[in-house]
């Protein structure tokens, strides 16, 4: 899940770092750190961690290292294997030295990624505190639930575009869950008219992941990560695998996808006169630019046909005639 955050916070220059004044997150009084991930959490009052189970009696409650070892693995899947920018290395989050995951109490939804950098003068910094991209993750979620990734996902897509209609930001993060989940997401056929596209896609936000997993499937149908040594091998605190197998499906388009969008929220930043970084929240989800997305979508879609040589079917053909549908459809 995306976090909405105050038009005020939208328009901070890229490289500042708003300080964030939120008494809650000074109650939480312990960090685990794993790399740049700093895992924030709390044993007592409200948003006190329900389940302290800790095998291997290190003092570190088992959840806590399991959420950080799933982060470090998406990490290194992401960047190392699949080839994409590191949000920290993004000309956006410049001045972001960590993750801050905290683990809490939350009223809905099972994670939220902030597309921002903070300083949120947390207890176990220096006095002036330190910039830092955020997580919030479900506290009393099961301890090797997916959603670590799907919101670290979010921050790879904010490093790399200001667009965040639904069906793009969360169909894509849906996704790359199968990164760790066995087997590949749920297909179905690609639209092929402009009310499908509508109704299967634009109208849609975790759902619209049976389109991104089609192309997906379509574009690379081997799907099979190529894992350096030991990271197919990495496992939780109990001994389970954090990679359930090497299989996904379309990660060079996903790719290609991102670096697309880019370029095409530049143009939309220009146009309007606005700062490349300070969109408005509303302007960054609003459906007015559901085409410029689409434009990038078949951009890399061509893109990764060619270089895969992928079979062109009936199918693909007719999802990337809707290129001249769109235009015409645009007022």
């Amino acid at each position: 899940m995306a976090a909405v955050l105050p038009v005020a916070a939208q328009e901070v220059e890229a490289g500042r770092c708003r300080v964030e004044r939120n008494a809650t997150l000074s109650r939480f009084d312990r960090v685990y750190v794993r790399d740049e991930f700093r895992i924030r959490y709390t044993l007592e009052g409200a948003h006190a961690l329900p389940d302290i189970r800790d095998l291997d009696r290190n003092g570190i409650p088992d959840k806590v290292q399991d959420v950080a070892t799933q982060l470090v693995v998406g990490r290194r899947l992401f960047t190392d294997v699949m080839g994409l920018t590191y949000p920290m290395r993004q000309p956006r989050y410049a001045r972001a030295t960590s993750i801050d995951v905290f683990l809490l109490k939350m009223e809905k939804g099972n994670g939220m990624s902030y597309d921002e950098v903070m300083n949120c003068r947390l207890g176990s910094d220096e006095a002036a505190g330190g910039c830092a991209l955020r997580i919030d993750l479900l506290n009393r979620h099961a301890n090797q639930n997916v959603t670590p990734i799907h919101e670290l996902f979010h921050q790879y897509q904010y490093g790399y575009t200001m667009f965040k209609a639904r069906w793009f930001l969360e169909g894509t993060a849906r996704w790359s869950e199968y990164a760790l989940r066995p087997g590949s997401g749920p297909q179905q056929p690609l639209p092929a008219t402009l009310p499908a596209l509508r109704e299967q896609v634009f109208s849609q936000t975790y759902g619209a992941s049976g389109m991104w997993n089609r192309l997906a499937g379509m574009l690379d149908p081997d799907g099979r990560l190529r894992l350096p040594p030991g990271l197919a091998q990495t496992t939780y605190v109990d001994g389970s695998l954090v990679i359930q197998d090497v299989q996904l499906h379309g990660a060079a388009f996903i790719k290609a996808l991102l670096e697309a969008l880019g370029p095409l929220d530049r143009q939309v930043a220009a146009r309007n006169g606005w700062p490349v970084f300070g969109w408005k929240e509303e302007d960054q989800r609003s459906s007015a630019y559901d085409t410029e997305i689409f434009k990038g979508v078949l951009q890399a879609t061509r893109s990764e046909a060619a270089r895969s040589k992928a079979r062109r079917s009936a199918e693909l053909e007719e999802f990337l005639a809707l290129e001249a549908l769109v235009k015409k459809d645009v007022p």
